[in-house]
């Protein structure tokens, strides 16, 4: 006799190809289920790209709810009205449910949880800085929260995100920290940077990951290392205007703009540079920041996500929003040797251990 299918559903507005932390980490997550005998299907938004609405990645099953990146209230509620029913069709054969960012997808799944049409144990996962102060804003915040809060377990990935649970009045007893993970074979053989001369930008390309900040200190720092050299991966709304802030600045010749650039790709670009640059206002927990800690390359972020607390001095941190405190930092990281020993942060962000404690916060053997 077959064995009954175990099905882990993963709920987000965003997946591959796009390259955000958050779709990575999903990426991840799924195929980490995978290895541990579960089905990993993806249930997501195409954000009007052009892009199948159902196909199999690396045997992840990835369905895809036609959207667009800036969507009406109307077209909100179609896409949580087709979340909602996709949840529901599976719900014979899921075990658990893995749901991202405390908006749309996870009043989605609530709401199907509220209703007790679905019975399967979910995890939603305040995705950045801004998910719940969000949520609060809009109208009917105690329905909203009453959705979110039908989830068995409401995580956050930095001490700011519980702050906010808790200040929402969500229930202590759900609230959980689990935080990001990532591929951390990478460890084993990498080699720290013997100095720093290229930087790397990873991320959407808009001005709240601090993209001009970015352009404007490196400026600044080249006009004394001319050897320097700055590599954006990436798109977003803020590309061309920052094309346009390079040439201003005297400095397209020495940035190199690689778009969006494939997941399976990631890997080897973090072993073409130096330093991780990441002037973000607000993060949750950037996976972008672990990635390149596992390739053992220096790390230059401003305060945001815990990352703080988790690398403590190991770590160069630089005040958001400013330019001139940005360049300094990059000065200092130009200018002498590089400290990149992360072994410790290393082994508590492996995606083995992230899934492996989701599912173990869940009741969910695997």
């Amino acid at each position: 006799m077959a064995s009954p299918r175990r099905v882990a559903l993963i709920v987000t507005p965003g997946y591959l190809p796009l390259l955000g932390g958050m779709e990575r980490e999903c990426a991840l997550l799924a195929r980490e289920f995978a290895r541990r005998g579960f089905e990993p299907v993806v249930i997501t938004e195409d954000q009007g790209m052009d892009v199948p609405s159902r196909e199999r990645i690396d045997g992840v099953e990835v369905i895809r709810i036609r959207s667009r990146a800036e969507r009406s209230l109307p077209l909100q509620l179609r896409v949580a009205a087709r979340m909602s029913w996709l949840v529901f069709r599976r719900r014979r054969h899921v075990a658990v449910a893995i749901v991202r960012t405390m908006t749309l997808p996870a009043l989605a799944v609530g709401l199907a949880k509220r209703l007790r049409l679905i019975r399967f144990p979910t995890l939603v996962t305040a995705e950045t800085g801004f998910d719940v102060a969000a949520l609060r804003e809009r109208p009917l915040y105690p329905l909203s929260r009453a959705l979110a809060s039908a989830h068995d377990c409401l995580n956050g990935l930095s001490q700011a995100n519980l702050e906010d649970l808790r200040a929402g009045g969500f229930p202590e007893s759900k609230i959980t920290r689990i935080p990001n993970g990532i591929e951390t074979h990478a460890w084993d053989t990498a080699t720290p940077p013997e100095r720093v001369e290229r930087l790397l930008f990873l991320g959407r390309l808009d001005p709240e990951k601090g993209v001009f900040e970015l352009a404007d200190a490196f400026a600044d720092v080249r006009s004394r290392h001319k050897s320097l050299r700055l590599t954006i991966a990436g798109d977003g709304p803020a590309r061309a205007e920052l094309g346009r802030r390079c040439e201003e600045l005297g400095i397209a010749d020495a940035v190199k703009f690689l778009g969006r650039v494939p997941y399976e790709e990631v890997g080897a670009l973090f072993q073409r540079i130096d330093c991780m640059v990441l002037p973000s206002y607000s993060e949750g927990m950037p996976l972008t920041v672990l990635e390149a800690a596992a390739h053992r390359r220096v790390l230059v972020v401003t305060d945001v996500g815990d990352l703080r607390g988790m690398f403590g001095d190991r770590i160069h941190i630089a005040p958001p929003r400013d330019a001139a405190g940005l360049a300094r930092v990059l000065e200092e990281v130009v200018t002498t040797v590089p400290d990149a020993d992360y072994s410790d942060v290393i082994e508590k962000v492996s995606i083995e251990s992230v899934a492996g404690a989701m599912l173990s916060r869940l009741g969910v053997s695997g």
